[in-house]
């Protein structure tokens, strides 16, 4: 079988991830993959698949240059052509405004594509992007969502299914909770959807006898860095900005708590990657860690008020640490790559 992915940008995101690890599952069953993207191959992961440059938003030719309407009706063309050459069996097309992109492409020419969202609903602010998504997304073969509360928004949407991220190999074999150090990580972008800002104040309301044994590590770049390391600095906090971490696993090694407070997530890989770490989790309301977390069983879910006194009360009781990620280890099981291939493979030949 041949299979058709289309994003794009190949960037280090988590929708990037997870067509990495599809890949490599699905030439494990025998099928061969081909990835369309439009914009920068950062060269961040490795995939098993055929990878095809289609630089949809370079201008080209003197048409493109005198008439930009001609430029923009034209990509539609391009990814229709692009699709028809790949000669695949199943397209799987990732985000929003390039699900629909594919979705225009392909509308008088009918495929089985598959479109899937990565971010929340919330994200996509246009109204016009809105209206095309509610106009286009019931064409689709199946579309595939994080969590039941996407589902459930995008009840418009015909054959909608939650299909989880899967996890790679390194984040799925537990390791022996040895070694951990009092450090509360946070692995995410800098930017407001992440809500470092509220997060920095919340550790300034800690009590500071508890505070100074502890060490607060936030791996991520982006906009607010400045901003942040600035607030940083005014509220005497002494979190550590480290940047982008490649290698995410020597931290969640280290953490022995990892907050997420973001003001929304549609999953939140964080949230499993860290689970054979033993990591005790903490994270905001959003719906993936609604998704993820039994609130008190296997983490700790709490509103913006109370999420210095949740994180409080963590870091001062080891033995809630260590029920929390014991728990948390029986999740794992969901996030098994052959398993996700294998529900993906599933909505191709329905």
């Amino acid at each position: 079988m041949k299979i058709l992915f289309i994003i794009s940008n190949l960037a280090n995101g988590g929708a990037e991830r997870v067509i990495s690890t599809l890949c490599d599952e699905f030439s494990k069953m025998g099928d061969t993959c081909e990835i369309l993207y439009f914009e920068q191959n950062s060269g961040y992961y490795e995939y098993k698949a055929t990878l095809t440059h289609l630089p949809l938003y370079e201008k080209r030719g003197i048409l493109n240059k005198l008439n930009k309407f001609w430029h923009k009706l034209s990509k539609f063309w391009r990814i229709n052509k692009a699709i028809k050459k790949s000669n695949s069996n199943a397209v799987i097309s990732m985000l929003d405004q390039t699900n629909i992109n594919v979705l225009i492409s392909t509308f008088f020419a009918p495929k089985s594509v598959i479109i899937s969202e990565h971010t929340d609903e919330r994200e996509l602010k246009s109204r016009f992007w809105r209206a095309m998504r509610r106009l286009l997304y019931p064409r689709a073969k199946a579309l595939v969502v994080l969590n039941e509360s996407e589902k459930n928004y995008y009840n418009f949407s015909k054959n909608a299914k939650v299909i989880y991220n899967p996890l790679n190999a390194d984040f799925l074999s537990p390791s022996a909770p040895a070694n951990k150090e009092n450090i509360v990580l946070c692995v995410g972008r800098l930017e407001s959807v992440k809500n470092y800002e509220f997060y920095l104040k919340s550790l300034a309301l800690l009590q500071p006898d508890l505070r100074k044994n502890w060490r607060f590590i936030i791996a991520g770049d982006g906009s607010q860095k400045e901003r942040l390391l600035a607030l940083n600095n005014e509220l005497k906090i002494g979190a550590e900005f480290i940047g982008h971490a490649k290698n995410t696993k020597e931290l969640y090694a280290k953490a022995s708590i990892l907050a997420l407070p973001s003001k929304s997530e549609c999953f939140g890989n964080v949230l499993a990657e860290c689970i054979s770490f033993y990591c005790a989790r903490i994270s905001t309301p959003t719906a993936g860690a609604s998704e993820l977390i039994t609130h008190a069983k296997d983490g700790i879910i709490t509103s913006e008020l109370e999420f210095a006194k949740a994180l409080e009360q963590l870091m001062s009781d080891e033995s809630l640490r260590a029920s929390l990620a014991k728990n948390a280890l029986r999740r794992l099981a969901d996030f098994e790559p052959a398993k996700i291939a294998f529900k993906y493979k599933e909505l191709m030949l329905s």
